[in-house]
């Protein structure tokens, strides 16, 4: 029945229906189902002169929309606010991967030079016949010869070895290191 109450309600449009219309066809136990209905928000009743009127969600909107100006002029305003907040939202996006663009461009030549040295002093501290070099040597070299930090310079190698998996294997252990997973990986060759 409630289906049926809808498919009425619905149908009426944004004129509504009239409650009493409804009860007439289809008994008093609707008066129950409509006012479950109000509680979800499903359907509104607003008196109009005399009368009870129902509507959907959507046409009574639409019926404010038409017939109260001051609906009207506050959804219009909430509509603009709503559209001003989407084209700053995308303004700021915008801007953002502007920024990143940027900053990349700008660090470019930074990691270049970074990969360079990196990978010079990995095969300076590399003191294995397979190539493994501690971290901290090459940290050593590398923080000596760019005057980094010891942060910076573990930053700059995460992101290196990360980048380019391809070329860079990793080992734990150690005493420093960059850290994967939780652990920390002490031990660098190029592949």
């Amino acid at each position: 029945m409630t289906e049926e109450i809808l498919r009425r309600i619905e149908s009426a449009g944004i004129t509504g229906i009239k409650k009493a219309d409804l009860k007439k066809a289809l008994g008093k136990e609707c008066d129950d189902m409509l006012e479950t209905l109000q509680q979800k928000e499903k359907i509104f009743i607003e008196k109009k002169g005399v009368a009870y009127f129902v509507w959907t969600r959507d046409n009574y909107i639409l019926h404010l929309t038409e017939n109260d100006a001051k609906f009207k002029l506050m959804l219009n305003m909430v509509i603009g606010v709503s559209h001003s907040v989407a084209r700053l939202k995308e303004h700021t996006q915008n801007l953002r991967e502007d920024m990143e663009r940027i900053s990349l461009q700008e660090s470019l030549p930074q990691n270049i030079d970074f990969e360079n040295i990196f990978n010079k002093c990995i095969i300076e501290a590399g003191s294995t016949s397979i190539g493994w070099a501690p971290f901290s040597k090459v940290r050593e070299k590398v923080c000596q010869t760019k005057n980094l930090s010891k942060e910076k310079f573990y930053s700059l190698a995460s992101d290196l070895v990360e980048r380019h998996r391809e070329r860079y294997e990793v080992s734990s252990g150690g005493q420093e290191g960059i850290i994967i997973r939780g652990m920390v990986h002490g031990f660098v060759r190029n592949v």
